[in-house]
């Protein structure tokens, strides 16, 4: 942790007054002010560094990545998104370029865009057949974000799909689905049971390889000091835990058990509770556990209170699949509780997040514990009267602003009709009912090339653009104070931290951001081009980009 003083324009997102000099002392924030305080480091020694008109911030909160996820994906996958392909036939030529990374696992691995059916050309997925003309004998997975795959004929004979068919069987991030044809035959399209797939896992030391690079690749260059991971297995904690002690990952985290992922639920949270990393408190910590009310979207498993329009549908009246009813929850709350940690679900649908609200509902005072995280609430919002029982209940609505762009803006009123075309990010509205949402990316395996950035999920919050250019419900756009609170202080305080990161306030840790120019005096579409200059954590430089005065 080091000492010195930063000069430029200084946003404190505190509440008081914009600054013009950060004073750091051994990693911490000491003072924040004017001519005085730089006055003071001079007399006392202290290194200054000026920046000029460029603006000083406090380093990004991400409150929900998958990081390993993606990390691990994209190091031993192939890369086949849009635009990078733009057609089935450029899929298949990417996967056929990649062969030779079947090595290190026996499985070929390639992964696409959500919904990667609407984005490429013939506005389908591949089949397990036109992958089978990949290789028949290499078992091939191509995942499509982190809802749907589709499977060769190897893939799925060694997956033994047909267990899934008939329901009933666990699932992960939602209720498992296998698409089938006319025949009965599978087709290769897969939902909700990827971590089912027995794809032989890597060396930690490649694990460890894979993450050091992507973070810095995916975050740190973004501005990105804090972040949520939800994890899925105590082994990926320990390697998590090496890389930010080393300094190999410079970066703060906390840590979502996902049930039934890495533990049983009472196990989960007895970890939660009880876990003390190497890296110590303030770098690597846990806040609670996670869980799947839902599946995704473009799984069409999200649990909806609309029914999916027919052709989105396997019949009529669909509207999803619960993955969780409100008696899982309660017993999630309850185990929650008993170990005082937090409860994150993932609630994608309205059907979905009603099951939560209801059970949180039924106990007495959920104002008494502590909130509860709907991870996505928001993203589609079905009602504003939902807002006042998200307000009695307890909860925490986690957004994704970039989502808008992905998927919700274009594709969700595909799924849902007119019912889609309303209540898409209603940011304005939740913050004019008193409704604080928290943005983050829940950047994993097929996110788009933007998405772990922060600015452009504040320029989505303003411009708010579709995958297609549409302008969405622009009456919801909030501009750049707002949306910067809801990544950095907002953001910190859904993770239990605004105590210690999220503003520039004295006492606070010295986690900062210098961008290469004033995001409140650009073009809006100029906002996403920001670059990032210098990161630092602690006080200390962790980031410099190559060519910055």
């Amino acid at each position: 942790m080091d000492t010195i003083a930063l000069v430029g324009r200084v946003i404190t997102v505190s509440g008081s007054a914009d600054a013009a000099a950060v004073l750091v002392r051994d990693g911490r924030i000491e003072a924040v002010g004017g001519d005085d305080v730089v006055a003071h480091a001079r007399s006392a020694g202290i290194p200054v560094r000026d920046v000029g008109d460029r603006v000083i911030l406090p380093g990004f909160v991400d409150p929900h990545v998958h990081f390993e996820h993606y990390a691990v994906g994209r190091g031993r996958g192939v890369d086949c998104r849009v635009p990078g392909c733009l057609t089935i036939s450029d899929v298949l030529d990417n996967l056929r370029d990649g062969l030779g990374k079947a090595a290190d696992t026996g499985w070929l691995i390639g992964y696409g865009n959500l919904f990667f059916d609407q984005k490429l050309a013939e506005r389908r997925l591949p089949t397990r057949y036109e992958l089978d003309k990949v290789s028949d004998r290499i078992p091939i997975v191509l995942h499509c974000g982190g809802h749907t795959s589709v499977l060769n004929t190897r893939a799925l004979e060694l997956a033994g799909v047909e267990r899934f068919l008939g329901g009933g069987a666990e699932g992960l991030w939602g209720s498992p689905v296998v698409a089938v044809d006319a025949n009965g035959a599978p087709t290769g399209v897969v939902s909700e049971i990827d971590g089912h797939l027995p794809i032989p896992p890597l060396s930690p030391d490649e694990v460890r390889a894979h993450m050091e690079s992507a973070y810095r690749d995916l975050f740190t260059r973004y501005g990105v000091t804090t972040f949520g991971e939800m994890v899925g297995s105590l082994a990926s904690v320990d390697i998590l835990d090496e890389l930010i002690s080393s300094g190999r990952i410079p970066a703060r985290a906390v840590l979502y058990g996902m049930v039934p992922s890495i533990l049983p639920l009472e196990q989960a949270c007895e970890w939660a509770a009880s876990y003390r990393s190497a890296a110590g408190p303030d770098r690597l910590s846990a806040a609670g556990v996670k869980l799947f009310a839902d599946g995704g979207y473009s799984a069409r498993n999200a649990a909806s209170r609309t029914p999916y329009v027919r052709e989105h549908a396997p019949r009529a009246g669909y509207a999803g699949q619960l993955n969780m009813t409100q008696a899982a929850i309660l017993d999630a709350l309850h185990a929650s509780r008993r170990h005082d940690v937090q409860l994150a679900v993932h609630a994608n649908g309205t059907r979905a997040q009603d099951e939560i609200v209801a059970a949180l509902l039924s106990v007495a005072d959920p104002h008494a514990h502590r909130s509860v995280r709907i991870e996505h609430a928001g993203n589609i919002l079905g009602s504003r009267a939902d807002l006042v029982q998200w307000r009695r209940a307890n909860v925490t609505p986690i957004v994704q602003p970039g989502f808008l762009y992905n998927f919700v803006g274009d594709f969700v009123p595909m799924l849902l009709g007119d019912a889609g075309t309303k209540g898409r990010l209603p940011l304005r509205t939740m913050l004019e009912d008193g409704i604080v949402p928290v943005a983050s990316t829940d950047v994993g395996l097929g996110a788009e090339e933007e998405q772990s950035n922060p600015l452009f999920s504040i320029w989505e919050c303003a411009a708010r653009r579709s995958y297609w250019g549409r302008v969405i419900e622009e009456e919801e756009s909030i501009g750049f104070a707002q949306a910067l609170r809801l990544h950095t202080i907002e953001a910190a305080r859904s993770l239990g931290i605004d105590d210690k990161v999220g503003s520039i306030e004295p006492g606070k840790y010295a986690d900062l951001v210098v961008l290469d120019r004033d995001p409140r005096r650009v073009p809006l579409d100029e906002l996403r081009q920001i670059e990032v200059d210098s990161v630092y954590l602690a006080g200390r430089e962790v980031h410099h980009r190559d060519g910055s005065r």
